[in-house]
C-alpha cells in the first residue's frame, strides 16, 4: 500500500482535475489503488468519495466503510486514512470543511461511514455526484463550478449528525423546571418542545436516569409540594397539592405517602416541629438533580 503525506490520489489514477469555486472535482482512473495517507499539515478539507462502478473501502477515526456503487463517504483530510479501490469509476470532490460546516450546521459529518443507501436526502447527493462523475467529458469549468455549488447545498439534505442522549435529557430537566408550576404541564409539552416523541424521549431517560418523564414530573411536583407544606403552614394541603398540578387530595396523599412514607399533615407537622421528614434534604427546591449517565459521552 502506498503510503503518502498528503490527502490526494496517486497521480497515476487522476485522470482529470477542476478547480470550481471554494471545491475540487477529480475524477479519477479506472484502475484499483491502495493508500494509505499520514497527513503532516493540515488543510482543513472535507472530501467526498463517490462511486459509479467497483467497489472500495475507507477506513478512518477507528471506522471502516464500504464504497458500493452509487455510495460515498466523507473523509478528512487532516487525520490518517487507508483508501482501497478496485478497478471501477470514482469521483473525489474536495471542500473546505469549515465552509461545510458554516452552511449546515447540525449535518452528520462523521468519516467512513457509507452514505447514499438508507437516507433520502444522502440518495439525492449520491446521485447528483454520479452524474457529475459520468458527465466528465462534457462538463466545462463552468458547469464544474455550477456543479460544486449544487452538491455544496445539496449536503444541506444529508442526515442529521447523531444526537447526544445527555443533551436530550439535560435540556429535558431544565424545561420541567422552568414549567413545573404549570399545572396543566404534561410529558408531551417536553418531548414536543425538542421535536421528538415522547416514546422516544421515555426511552432516553430511561436509560440515563432510570425513570420516564411522567415519573420525574411527579417526583419534582412532589418534593415542591412538600416543600411548601413546610414553608406556607397557612396554606390548606389540598390549595399546595392543587398548586403543583394534584387536584385530586385523596390522590395526592397516596402519592405523597408512596414517595415520604408519610402523610401530608404528618410531614408539615414534623417539618414545623423539626423533628422529622420536613427537615430532611429529600425535599425542596433544593434538592438534588438527578446525575445524567456520563457513559455515551
Amino acid at each position: 500500500m502506498e503510503l503518502t503525506h498528503v490527502a490526494t490520489p496517486p497521480d497515476a489514477v487522476l485522470e482529470r482535475a477542476v478547480r470550481a469555486g471554494p471545491g475540487e472535482l477529480l475524477w479519477l482512473g479506472a484502475q484499483p489503488f491502495e493508500v494509505r495517507c499520514e497527513p503532516r499539515q493540515a488543510t482543513g478539507l472535507l472530501k467526498i468519495i463517490a462511486v459509479a462502478e467497483g467497489e472500495g473501502v475507507i477506513a478512518q477515526g477507528g471506522r471502516r466503510a464500504i464504497l458500493r456503487e452509487g455510495t460515498f463517504a466523507w473523509v478528512q483530510s487532516d487525520a490518517p486514512f487507508e483508501l482501497m479501490m478496485s478497478r471501477g469509476r470514482r469521483l473525489l470532490l474536495r471542500l473546505p470543511l469549515s465552509a461545510v460546516q458554516q452552511r449546515h450546521p447540525g449535518v452528520d459529518l462523521r468519516t467512513a461511514v457509507t452514505r447514499g443507501e438508507e437516507h433520502a436526502g444522502e440518495r439525492v447527493v449520491a446521485g447528483l455526484l454520479r452524474q457529475i462523475l459520468c458527465e466528465s467529458s462534457s462538463l466545462s469549468e463552468r458547469d464544474c463550478m455550477a456543479a460544486v455549488g449544487v452538491v455544496l447545498e445539496a449536503i444541506g439534505m444529508c442526515g442529521r449528525a447523531p444526537e447526544v442522549p445527555r443533551a436530550r435529557v439535560e435540556r429535558a430537566l431544565a424545561d420541567i423546571e422552568l414549567r413545573l408550576g404549570d399545572p396543566a404541564l404534561q410529558p408531551t409539552d417536553i418531548a414536543r418542545a425538542q421535536g421528538v416523541s415522547r416514546r422516544y424521549l421515555d426511552g432516553v431517560m430511561a436509560e440515563q436516569l432510570g425513570s420516564s418523564l411522567a415519573t420525574h414530573i411527579r417526583r419534582r411536583r412532589l418534593e415542591r409540594a412538600a416543600s411548601e407544606l413546610s414553608t406556607r403552614p397557612d396554606d390548606a394541603v389540598s390549595e399546595v397539592a392543587a398548586r403543583w398540578g394534584f387536584r385530586d387530595a385523596s390522590h395526592f396523599t397516596r402519592l405523597f405517602r408512596g414517595h415520604f412514607a408519610t402523610t401530608p399533615a404528618a410531614y408539615r407537622r414534623a417539618a414545623l416541629d423539626g423533628t422529622g421528614a420536613g427537615s430532611g434534604g429529600r425535599a425542596g427546591d433544593t434538592a438534588s438533580r438527578p446525575r445524567v449517565s456520563s457513559a455515551t459521552e
